[in-house]
Protein backbone atom coordinates (compact mmCIF):
# COMPACT_ATOMS: atom_id res chain seq x y z
CA UNK A 1 0.00 0.00 0.00
CA UNK A 2 1.25 3.46 -1.35
CA UNK A 3 1.82 6.17 1.65
CA UNK A 4 -0.22 9.32 0.66
CA UNK A 5 2.07 12.48 0.09
CA UNK A 6 2.11 14.17 3.43
CA UNK A 7 1.69 18.19 2.72
CA UNK A 8 4.66 20.86 3.25
CA UNK A 9 4.19 22.14 6.47
CA UNK A 10 5.33 26.32 6.35
CA UNK A 11 8.12 25.01 8.82
CA UNK A 12 9.62 22.76 5.55
CA UNK A 13 8.77 25.32 2.92
CA UNK A 14 12.83 26.16 2.43
CA UNK A 15 13.51 22.35 2.85
CA UNK A 16 10.65 21.78 0.04
CA UNK A 17 11.93 24.38 -2.37
CA UNK A 18 16.35 23.53 -1.70
CA UNK A 19 14.95 19.83 -2.62
CA UNK A 20 14.22 21.22 -6.77
CA UNK A 21 17.96 21.83 -7.29
CA UNK A 22 19.68 18.77 -8.52
CA UNK A 23 22.42 17.58 -5.65
CA UNK A 24 25.29 18.51 -8.26
CA UNK A 25 26.45 21.25 -10.24
CA UNK A 26 24.37 23.02 -12.80
CA UNK A 27 24.77 24.71 -15.41
CA UNK A 28 23.86 28.49 -16.15
CA UNK A 29 20.39 27.78 -17.69
CA UNK A 30 19.11 24.58 -15.21
CA UNK A 31 19.97 26.99 -12.53
CA UNK A 32 17.50 29.50 -14.12
CA UNK A 33 14.76 26.57 -14.88
CA UNK A 34 15.45 25.60 -11.08
CA UNK A 35 15.21 29.25 -10.12
CA UNK A 36 11.53 29.55 -11.61
CA UNK A 37 10.25 25.88 -10.53
CA UNK A 38 11.28 27.21 -6.80
CA UNK A 39 9.42 30.31 -7.48
CA UNK A 40 6.49 28.66 -9.02
CA UNK A 41 6.31 26.09 -6.18
CA UNK A 42 6.59 28.70 -3.68
CA UNK A 43 3.75 30.44 -4.87
CA UNK A 44 1.79 27.23 -4.52
CA UNK A 45 2.92 26.27 -0.86
CA UNK A 46 1.87 29.28 -0.03
CA UNK A 47 -1.37 29.25 -1.81
CA UNK A 48 -1.06 32.51 -3.26
CA UNK A 49 -2.99 32.68 -6.11
CA UNK A 50 -3.64 36.55 -7.53
CA UNK A 51 -0.92 39.75 -7.87
CA UNK A 52 0.21 41.77 -6.48
CA UNK A 53 2.08 39.02 -4.56
CA UNK A 54 1.39 39.42 -0.65
CA UNK A 55 5.01 39.05 0.14
CA UNK A 56 3.82 39.39 3.95
CA UNK A 57 2.81 35.90 3.72
CA UNK A 58 6.31 34.68 2.62
CA UNK A 59 8.04 37.01 5.65
CA UNK A 60 6.51 34.96 8.68
CA UNK A 61 8.48 31.82 6.91
CA UNK A 62 10.28 30.12 10.07
CA UNK A 63 13.74 31.42 10.93
CA UNK A 64 13.36 34.21 8.68
CA UNK A 65 13.79 37.30 9.92
CA UNK A 66 13.25 40.82 7.83
CA UNK A 67 14.17 44.05 8.71
CA UNK A 68 14.98 47.42 7.32
CA UNK A 69 17.54 50.04 7.99
CA UNK A 70 17.82 53.63 6.08
CA UNK A 71 20.39 54.30 3.36
CA UNK A 72 22.61 55.94 5.84
CA UNK A 73 23.56 52.30 7.13
CA UNK A 74 23.69 50.74 4.05
CA UNK A 75 24.22 53.61 1.03
CA UNK A 76 25.50 51.04 -1.43
CA UNK A 77 23.10 48.30 -0.79
CA UNK A 78 19.53 47.76 -1.83
CA UNK A 79 19.69 44.41 0.79
CA UNK A 80 21.60 41.54 2.04
CA UNK A 81 21.11 38.29 4.06
CA UNK A 82 23.21 36.79 6.85
CA UNK A 83 22.54 33.70 9.39
CA UNK A 84 22.26 35.34 13.03
CA UNK A 85 21.19 33.55 15.99
CA UNK A 86 19.44 30.36 14.58
CA UNK A 87 17.88 32.45 11.80
CA UNK A 88 18.25 34.04 8.47
CA UNK A 89 18.30 37.64 8.89
CA UNK A 90 17.20 39.32 5.65
CA UNK A 91 17.99 43.36 5.72
CA UNK A 92 15.96 45.58 3.31
CA UNK A 93 17.36 49.42 2.66
CA UNK A 94 13.66 51.68 3.60
CA UNK A 95 15.00 54.30 1.89
CA UNK A 96 14.37 52.44 -1.79
CA UNK A 97 10.77 52.69 -3.57
CA UNK A 98 8.48 49.70 -2.29
CA UNK A 99 8.83 48.10 -5.65
CA UNK A 100 12.17 48.05 -5.12
CA UNK A 101 12.24 47.04 -1.33
CA UNK A 102 10.06 44.27 -2.84
CA UNK A 103 12.56 42.54 -5.39
CA UNK A 104 14.44 43.16 -3.05
CA UNK A 105 12.81 40.81 -0.55
CA UNK A 106 12.30 37.92 -3.27
CA UNK A 107 16.12 38.18 -4.66
CA UNK A 108 17.19 37.64 -0.91
CA UNK A 109 15.05 35.18 -0.27
CA UNK A 110 16.48 33.09 -3.20
CA UNK A 111 19.61 33.33 -1.13
CA UNK A 112 18.38 31.88 2.18
CA UNK A 113 16.83 29.08 -0.24
CA UNK A 114 20.59 28.69 -2.05
CA UNK A 115 22.25 28.93 1.64
CA UNK A 116 23.33 25.51 1.69
CA UNK A 117 23.69 25.07 -1.70
CA UNK A 118 25.80 27.42 -3.64
CA UNK A 119 29.03 25.82 -3.05
CA UNK A 120 27.79 22.91 -4.87
CA UNK A 121 25.26 23.59 -7.47
CA UNK A 122 26.71 26.64 -8.54
CA UNK A 123 30.33 25.42 -8.55
CA UNK A 124 30.78 25.01 -12.39
CA UNK A 125 28.86 28.19 -13.35
CA UNK A 126 32.34 29.74 -14.00
CA UNK A 127 36.14 29.49 -13.09
CA UNK A 128 36.21 33.30 -12.39
CA UNK A 129 34.41 33.55 -8.72
CA UNK A 130 33.91 37.13 -9.54
CA UNK A 131 31.91 35.94 -12.73
CA UNK A 132 30.22 33.26 -10.60
CA UNK A 133 28.95 35.98 -8.04
CA UNK A 134 27.71 37.72 -10.99
CA UNK A 135 25.83 34.83 -12.05
CA UNK A 136 24.33 33.97 -8.58
CA UNK A 137 23.12 37.68 -8.32
CA UNK A 138 21.36 37.30 -11.80
CA UNK A 139 19.82 33.91 -10.75
CA UNK A 140 18.49 35.85 -7.85
CA UNK A 141 17.43 38.46 -9.90
CA UNK A 142 15.61 35.78 -12.05
CA UNK A 143 13.96 34.44 -9.14
CA UNK A 144 12.58 37.89 -7.52
CA UNK A 145 11.09 38.52 -11.10
CA UNK A 146 8.98 34.67 -11.63
CA UNK A 147 8.32 35.01 -7.95
CA UNK A 148 6.47 38.87 -8.62
CA UNK A 149 5.61 38.36 -12.34
CA UNK A 150 5.10 34.66 -12.25
CA UNK A 151 4.84 33.49 -16.41
CA UNK A 152 1.59 31.90 -16.77
CA UNK A 153 -0.31 35.09 -14.31
CA UNK A 154 1.59 37.16 -17.23
CA UNK A 155 0.92 36.04 -20.17
CA UNK A 156 -2.90 35.09 -19.38
CA UNK A 157 -3.59 38.99 -18.56
CA UNK A 158 -1.17 39.54 -21.63
CA UNK A 159 -3.62 37.80 -23.94
CA UNK A 160 -6.45 38.50 -22.20
CA UNK A 161 -5.72 42.59 -23.37
CA UNK A 162 -3.64 43.86 -20.33
CA UNK A 163 -1.12 45.14 -22.57
CA UNK A 164 -0.10 48.51 -21.06
CA UNK A 165 3.04 48.40 -19.10
CA UNK A 166 2.48 50.76 -16.71
CA UNK A 167 -0.39 49.05 -16.04
CA UNK A 168 0.59 45.83 -15.96
CA UNK A 169 3.73 47.06 -13.29
CA UNK A 170 1.10 48.65 -10.76
CA UNK A 171 -1.39 45.76 -11.17
CA UNK A 172 1.87 43.33 -10.32
CA UNK A 173 3.39 46.19 -7.78
CA UNK A 174 6.88 46.84 -9.83
CA UNK A 175 8.31 48.86 -11.72
CA UNK A 176 7.86 49.96 -14.58
CA UNK A 177 11.62 49.05 -15.61
CA UNK A 178 10.69 45.27 -14.16
CA UNK A 179 7.69 44.89 -16.30
CA UNK A 180 9.28 45.94 -19.56
CA UNK A 181 12.25 43.72 -18.92
CA UNK A 182 10.07 40.63 -17.77
CA UNK A 183 7.66 41.13 -20.99
CA UNK A 184 10.75 41.26 -23.03
CA UNK A 185 12.00 37.74 -21.99
CA UNK A 186 8.61 36.52 -22.15
CA UNK A 187 8.23 37.30 -25.44
CA UNK A 188 5.62 39.38 -25.16
CA UNK A 189 7.42 42.50 -26.10
CA UNK A 190 8.87 43.38 -29.50
CA UNK A 191 13.21 43.40 -28.37
CA UNK A 192 15.85 44.05 -30.57
CA UNK A 193 18.20 42.16 -28.90
CA UNK A 194 15.53 39.38 -28.08
CA UNK A 195 18.12 36.61 -27.95
CA UNK A 196 20.11 38.20 -25.92
CA UNK A 197 17.65 38.63 -23.04
CA UNK A 198 16.73 34.52 -23.61
CA UNK A 199 20.07 33.85 -23.57
CA UNK A 200 21.09 35.94 -20.59
CA UNK A 201 18.64 37.08 -18.24
CA UNK A 202 19.69 40.95 -17.87
CA UNK A 203 20.61 42.12 -14.38
CA UNK A 204 18.13 44.02 -12.35
CA UNK A 205 21.26 45.37 -10.48
CA UNK A 206 19.93 49.26 -11.58
CA UNK A 207 16.64 48.98 -10.67
CA UNK A 208 18.08 48.03 -6.74
CA UNK A 209 20.43 50.71 -6.70
CA UNK A 210 23.93 51.12 -5.41
CA UNK A 211 12.65 46.10 3.67
CA UNK A 212 9.29 46.14 8.01
CA UNK A 213 6.13 46.37 6.50
CA UNK A 214 7.30 46.86 2.86
CA UNK A 215 3.55 47.59 2.12
CA UNK A 216 4.12 43.78 0.17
Amino acid sequence: MNNPTLPTTNSNVIRDLRQLMPARAVTLSEAYAVAERQATRLLALQEIRSVPVDLNRLMTLPRLKVISQPRHAMPTLAGFTEWQDGQYVVVINRTNSVYRRRFTFGHELKHVIDWTLRKTAYARLSNDPDKTDRHVERIADYFAACLLMPRPWLKRHWYKGYQDVEALAQMYSVSIEAMTIRLKYLGLLEDQNQRLFRRDFPSFGDLLMPSCNLSM
